[in-house]
């Protein structure tokens, strides 16, 4: 099992090294809604020492005095910086937006090395954000998370509520084995109505989620390769969204601020993430941890969204206690909406979630 993960991984680096070799690193321009150029007041990269780990996060706003609105990535393992700074540019006019390299993704994939716990995320998440409050001088900051990045916003809202003005979970990853299950079904209807024969045979050898096995010390343990199995399939059998046309999601691993090396580390730190870091989540769900906020709770679904399924989301939401919930659905949107739909996105992080600072 493990030479078989090593060998791949190894060809996806060689693929990584021969299509990134010819890249440059650079501070890319962002613009607004109509496609002039942003001025920015702030745009750097900068190291931060989180919990004993040096990790490198990306800054970029047009006022100095905007709120900070931490964003924090899908994955385990993904990097959103280059998506961010491509289809959300004109949110920068209103947020001063930082984006991380979590423990164990592209420029901080030597953080990983200390720690994938899941509490060693959510540690970083409050240190970083204590961080972020002190040196810009404001009390409290805007929290994002996409995807695992909502997951893990929810443990740290309920941890620091002082910390944020709002937590703003975008497509969520709510209910880890209800979710898989739903997409390891999908996928395996989808492959027969293909005639995927070795994607079905795949599946139901090795059966519906959660993934376990009991190593040799008699621990049970989350079976990395079964959840990269379906996974690593699931976008492919997802259905198409109508807002996906224009959606370049290879941007993922193209970010300037990248450097090659970054993006090799990017390429791992994603399978690394399906390997080692989401079978630490198979049992657990915000509808357990995460009921009831002390801070507004702002939540982003979409109607194609099978990755982490809207059902789930809003039914999550529908539960939820807070001193004021909003909602944004996208009707035309799949698991990315909040690029593949930036207008509408962001016109609702302007109208509805910024007024949450006072």
């Amino acid at each position: 099992m493990a030479h078989r993960f090593h060998r791949f991984s190894l060809s996806i680096t060689i693929v990584a090294v021969l299509l990134l070799i010819a890249s440059c690193t650079h501070a890319p321009k962002l613009y607004d809604q109509e496609g002039n150029k942003l001025d920015l007041a702030i745009n750097r990269a900068e190291w931060v020492t989180i919990n004993g780990t040096r990790q490198r996060i990306y800054l970029a706003g047009t006022r100095k005095d905007n709120p900070i609105l931490l964003w924090l990535d899908g994955g385990p393992g993904g990097s959103e910086l280059a998506w961010v700074r491509t289809y959300l540019g004109a949110l920068h006019e209103h947020f001063t937006i930082v984006c991380w390299d979590q423990r164990g993704t592209a420029a901080s994939y030597r953080a990983g090395k200390q720690g994938l716990a899941v509490e060693d995320f959510t540690e970083d998440v409050i240190a970083l954000s204590e961080y972020l409050a002190q040196t810009f001088g404001q009390k409290k900051i805007f929290l994002l998370g996409h995807s695992w990045g909502g997951f893990l916003g929810s443990l740290a809202a309920q941890t620091r509520p002082d910390l944020y003005h709002a937590l703003i979970a975008a497509h969520p990853h709510v209910n880890s084995t209800e979710n898989d299950t739903i997409g390891y079904h999908m996928i395996l209807e989808g492959a027969k109505a293909r005639g995927d024969e070795k994607t079905v045979e795949k599946l139901l050898s090795i059966g519906e989620p959660p993934y376990e096995y009991v190593d040799d010390e008699g621990i049970l343990r989350g079976d990395g390769e079964a959840y990269y199995a379906v996974l690593s399939r699931l976008y492919s059998y997802s259905p198409s969204a109508p807002s996906d046309s224009n959606f370049r999601s290879e941007k993922l691993f193209l970010a300037p601020q990248h450097t090659l090396i970054n993006r090799i580390n990017l390429v791992r730190g994603v399978i690394q993430g399906v390997q080692e870091v989401y079978p630490k989540i198979r049992h657990r769900s915000l509808e357990d941890e995460a009921l009831a906020f002390d801070i507004p709770l702002v939540v982003i679904n979409a109607n194609y969204d099978y990755s982490c399924v809207a059902a789930i989301t809003e039914r999550w939401f529908s539960k939820t206690s807070a001193p004021s919930k909003h909602y944004l659905w996208l009707k035309n949107s799949g698991h990315n909406g909040i690029y593949t739909e930036a207008e509408a996105f962001i016109d609702f992080m302007r109208d509805e979630v910024l007024p949450l600072e006072t």
